[in-house]
């Protein structure tokens, strides 16, 4: 749903520059200068109660970048609040503003009051729809039936029994999905505590996502809510595009093709005595691939089969088998069923994929409308040749290459561009200048405080806080020295032992003679060991010319590595059974002896691998440390049957230790704070 608030007039460009450069601080001192002014400018409404100087528009901006852009929500409070009570007309959306502040600082009694305040006097679209979704959320949070509270903030039964709606994966009985929640606040908070909003992790990844919020809100509000076609513009579609719902010509029947004229003359005298017989006779004498279903031709259009029969079948009277057709050396006999003419399918008929077309069509038409009108009203200098990584200015404002790169990065891989290619990067350029004149549309238009924009930004707070903190506790945290991967190679040195091993190629037969005779053919002439075991060897390898590949001590049954493990390489051994059933020759072509892998080879696996168990290690004790410490306390009912058996509260979940095998296996370390 669109937005539809607007100022009395235009923020100036140059203050919205400062908040596209994210100059927040300089924004503050441009809305406070404002204010002191007498007036500040023509049309802005003077706030009673503040001096006689303050401006309504400037005292409101002020409150917004502190709200929406420095998240000091106390400071956000006392402007909108002050605003509020100076303000007699009393703005919805300054209320509105307060109860999203009250929201976001977990006050969700105040936040009710103030969007109840809204929902019951300001009954306009949209701020009705918003304000009733904001009850709506701090209703399940003012609920009274607890089931948790954690250092007194409270879950209640709502919350829960939302949560179990939309657990998918994994463990999803109420103790389980409870106790997931548990967490999720217990690294909320203790996020807080470690101030992860102040890293530059938080606040480079918060920027980026506000930033895709916005162009999201724009898109929805600007172009995918006006694309919807009105009843008169699908039915102007569906005249300009009346060709495209035309069925063809068409008729359903049957045939029996034959081969003979006299045999077709037969078939048509016996359909005369009896029509009903036409399934059989198809099946007995047709060579048509439709025989089986009794020459049954399914849908036939106008020009799909050869001219003559074409010709029958369209002028044929209905139910009423054909006369003989000859065509290309063959005879065809038919009986047409259902005959509809050409015609167009009615617009009710394709009303549902006319809408979708008509909407696609109109969506492509404002999308590319509203990017004109933006580009119109917009300074816009593009760069053919970079300036110090410069590549174009939009409104003052400065695009780097690092920009277009950085944008990049937050596509999935399939949306990327390739920005070594000129065309490509000349795309890119364009798509980012798009999104950064959308972006500055929606900051002039407070798009912030739409619904959606809002809950996303909840989300994506505590997506953050979450990775963020992992950050700052688990990976910064956490480190391998190079001593500690020379301690473990040297006391797990036997993780990385390579097997003695051969390459080596055999011959089996059945008989012990035969075996020997082959054996001695071969002492004279070594080179015919191919083309013998292609004859002769009834082994599995004998396709190969006998050719084992490489074979490791162990891979084989113990006969057969006892006798070809004393073997070198050009050796061939004595004629043997290893299953005491059937006799084998082999020749070893390399001889592996038993070693290690050198340091060098396994040093980064080792690292990364110490690094996650350390890391998994730190996140299981981090888990156990706040659990502890925090006031937890459940309300949940026992269950009737086998209270004794209920999971107990878990204080901490130990990871097990895996040692690193020679082979490349990872260990896995699950990132619980990341993924809670």
């Amino acid at each position: 749903m669109a937005l539809l608030f607007a100022l009395l007039i235009s923020l100036p460009q140059d203050y919205i520059d400062l908040l596209m450069q994210g100059k927040y601080e300089e924004a503050i001192a441009y809305c406070n200068e404002m204010i002191s002014k007498p007036q500040a400018g023509a049309g802005c409404f003077l706030l009673s109660g503040l001096n006689g100087k303050k401006t309504y528009m400037w005292e409101l901006e002020k409150g917004d970048i502190y709200f929406n852009k420095l998240a000091q929500l106390d400071s956000a409070a006392q402007i909108y609040q002050k605003i509020i009570d100076a303000y007699q007309q009393k703005d919805g959306w300054v209320y509105y503003r307060l109860a999203q502040v009250f929201e976001m600082k977990e006050d969700f009694l105040n936040a009710a009051k103030a969007y109840e305040i809204v929902a019951t006097r300001f009954r306009t679209p949209p701020l009705d729809s918003f304000s009733l979704t904001g009850v709506e959320r701090c209703f399940k949070k003012n609920y009274q039936d607890f089931v948790a509270t954690i250092d007194d903030y409270n879950i209640t039964r709502l919350e829960l029994d939302e949560q179990m709606k939309r657990t998918l994966f994994g463990k999803k009985d109420v103790q389980s999905v409870l106790d997931r929640m548990i967490t999720e606040r217990l690294i909320y908070t203790n996020a807080i505590k470690e101030n992860v909003q102040d890293t530059e992790f938080f606040k480079e990844n918060i920027a980026s996502k506000k930033r895709s919020f916005l162009v999201d809100e724009v898109r929805e509000s600007d172009i995918v809510s006006k694309s919807i076609p009105t009843e008169k513009e699908m039915k102007k579609y569906y005249k300009d595009n009346k060709e495209n719902y035309k069925l063809r010509e068409e008729v359903r029947g049957k045939e029996i093709v034959v081969d003979s004229d006299s045999l077709a003359q037969f078939i048509l005298d016996s359909l005369k005595i009896d029509a009903a017989s036409f399934d059989t006779l198809a099946k007995l004498y047709s060579t048509a691939a439709n025989r089986n279903s009794g020459g049954n031709m399914g849908i036939v259009y106008r020009g799909t089969k050869p001219a003559p029969v074409d010709s029958m079948l369209f002028r044929a009277e209905m139910n009423t088998v054909t006369d003989i057709v000859p065509y290309d050396d063959k005879f065809g006999i038919y009986i047409v069923t259902e005959h509809n003419p050409k015609r167009y399918r009615d617009f009710e008929e394709v009303k549902t994929s006319i809408e979708a077309a008509a909407k696609t069509e109109k969506l492509r038409a404002i999308e590319k409308e509203f990017s004109q009108r933006l580009r119109s009203g917009a300074q816009i200098e593009i760069y053919e040749e970079p300036q110090d990584s410069v590549i174009a200015v939009v409104n003052g404002r400065l695009i780097l290459r690092s920009d277009i790169e950085r944008l990049q990065e937050t596509h999935p891989q399939f949306a990327k561009m390739n920005l070594t290619d000129s065309v490509e990067f000349k795309k890119a350029i364009d798509k980012y200048i798009d999104e950064e004149l959308q972006v500055e549309w929606a900051e002039q238009h407070k798009y912030f405080l739409n619904d959606s924009y809002f809950t996303k930004l909840q989300a994506a707070l505590t997506e953050l806080m979450s990775r963020g903190l992992y950050i700052k506790v688990v990976v910064e945290a956490v480190s391998v020295d190079s001593e500690e991967v020379k301690d473990y190679y040297t006391e797990h040195k036997d993780d990385f032992k390579i097997p003695e091993s051969v390459r080596a190629r055999e011959i089996v037969v059945e008989e012990r003679e035969l075996a020997q005779q082959i054996r001695n053919v071969l002492l004279k002439n070594p080179t015919a060991f191919d083309s013998l075991a292609k004859t002769h060897s009834i082994g599995a390898a004998k396709s190969r010319g006998g050719s084992l590949g490489l074979v490791r001590r162990g891979m084989k049954p113990k006969k057969f590595d006892d006798v070809v493990f004393t073997l070198r390489a050009g050796e061939m051994s004595r004629v043997f059974s290893a299953d005491d059933k059937k006799y084998t020759i082999v020749v070893v072509d390399e001889y592996n002896p038993e070693t290690y892998r050198p340091f060098e080879e396994v040093q980064q696996h080792i690292e990364a691998n110490l690094l996650r168990q350390k890391q998994g290690q730190v996140v299981n004790e981090f888990l156990a440390t706040i659990r502890e410490e925090a006031d937890i306390q459940i309300f949940l009912e026992e269950p009737e049957e086998k209270a004794e058996e209920q999971i107990p509260k878990p204080e901490q979940e130990k990871m097990p230790e895996k040692k690193i095998e020679a082979e490349e296996k990872e260990i896995p370390t699950e990132d619980i704070i990341e993924k809670n």
